[in-house]
């Protein structure tokens, strides 16, 4: 229920600086959105198709996704005023 759990945005995570190690920083980033919020096109969430079908049908039913062969790169579809990004 509404309280339970604090969330940030996934863009926080790194704060936009460029990894200077050559070791990886994989993070698991959840999305969650207001049923009547209509913000799917902009997050593009992605399954592929043998992992989608893996997921319990009960749970399915929440998901407003793409189902992919293989995954695609995701272009980002927010401005988000401040961020600072780290050169590629």
């Amino acid at each position: 229920k509404r309280g339970d759990i604090s969330v940030r945005s996934a863009l926080t995570i790194h704060r936009g600086t460029a990894n200077q190690s050559q070791k990886s920083r994989p993070a698991l980033v959840l999305g969650v959105d207001a049923p009547d919020a209509q913000n799917a096109e902009r997050h593009d969430l992605q399954f592929t198709r043998s992992y989608y079908e893996t997921i319990p049908v009960e749970h399915r039913k929440h998901f407003a996704c793409r189902i992919v062969e293989e995954l695609e790169p995701i272009v980002q579809a927010h401005t988000i005023e401040g961020l600072v990004m780290g050169e590629a």
